[in-house]
């Protein structure tokens, strides 16, 4: 689909109150153990059967979601994800794979094959075993990381490596940079300093103020941003492994569940989508005001689990101060940057 007729149909989308996308995390089974994984838990949940994602998958494609993106945890970790991959790939979804592509081997690429996502994004956490393993905590797992992605390259299936920057690998940012272009792996550079608290609610792997200006500057174009409400509640949804349904992967509680509800209903009657929908730029009042907002991108989800309160920022504060610093600017004496907790 061309780029116009695209956006013709999301526009058309988006006045229908029409979902265009759906994330669907298979598990929360992993097989690393990263430090900064904001997954609400590792243990063994009664995840939705096959039966019950065929289901979910044909209400996803009643309700007309064009796009799914399967993840987890680890969508290999599921031993029956390529079961359910194909229950998308046969309605005819446009597939989105997320991996660590340490679980990668023939036969999964041979799965793979058969699936055809669109596109595979593969996280990058290190260009070495002592970065990479340092984030994923897990040993040995640099060396099937490289495997699966030697296997990926061979396979012609279309992936993309995705750098995950954090304090405990600033280091090797250049580096890692470099390992994907000795490799000729093509890299979506676009790192999050949006990152969420994680599962055990640590937040000391976010990038220090320093690293975090430094990394804008490098890469000028992530300094860039638009003050604007995010389309949460509005283009997509994420449907969780025990069939809970949020407004987006950040969001911390669900607004109804595919066992109890239609999907349908949940999307156009549960009062959290609602509430979510309702809300105007407006509301958001320590922002009236702020000089930072030709740097800020907003982040509802985020403000709730970092202060409790949708409307009331705190990261996203840290986060356009320091793109503010990238670009030159000087802070004025009431912006206090807030430091990384």
């Amino acid at each position: 689909m061309d780029k116009p007729l695209y956006a013709y149909v999301l526009e058309k989308y988006r006045q229908r109150n029409i979902p265009v996308t759906a994330v669907f995390e298979l598990t929360y089974g992993c097989n690393l153990n990263c430090i900064h994984c904001y997954n609400p838990t590792r243990s063994q949940t009664r995840d939705l059967s096959l039966e019950e994602i065929a289901d979910a998958a044909e209400q996803m494609r009643r309700m007309g979601i064009m796009d799914i993106t399967l993840t987890g945890g680890e969508l290999f970790y599921r031993r029956d994800w390529y079961e359910a991959a194909e229950i998308f790939s046969r309605i005819g979804f446009t597939i989105t794979v997320f991996t660590n592509a340490v679980l990668i081997d023939d036969k999964v690429i041979a799965q793979l094959t058969q699936i055809d996502p669109l596109l595979i994004e593969v996280s990058l956490y290190g260009s070495s075993p002592e970065y990479y393993e340092r984030i994923t905590r897990v040993k040995g797992s640099f060396a099937r990381f490289v495997n699966g992605l030697e296997l990926l390259k061979k396979s012609g299936l279309n992936f993309v490596l995705k750098p995950v920057v954090l304090r405990q690998n600033f280091q090797d940012y250049e580096a890692m940079l470099a390992f994907a272009d000795s490799k000729g792996y093509r890299l979506r550079f676009r790192f999050s300093p949006c990152l969420l608290p994680s599962g055990r609610h640590r937040n000391d792997f976010r990038l220090s103020d320093g690293e975090m200006v430094e990394l804008f500057r490098h890469a000028p174009e992530q300094a860039e941003a638009v003050f604007a409400k995010c389309g949460i509640g509005q283009g997509g949804l994420v449907v969780g492994p025990t069939g809970d349904i949020r407004p987006c992967v950040a969001y911390p509680t669900a607004a109804g569940n595919i066992r109890e509800q239609t999907l349908e209903v949940i999307w156009q009657e549960s009062p959290l989508f609602k509430e979510l929908r309702d809300i105007s730029m407006d509301e958001l009042e320590n922002c009236r005001l702020c000089n930072l907002k030709q740097y800020c991108e907003p982040c509802l989800a985020l403000n709730l689990l970092e202060t409790g309160d949708l409307l009331k920022p705190s990261e996203i504060c840290r986060i356009a101060a320091n793109r503010k610093l990238a670009k030159g600017g000087v802070l004025d004496e009431k912006q206090s940057q807030p430091r990384v907790h």
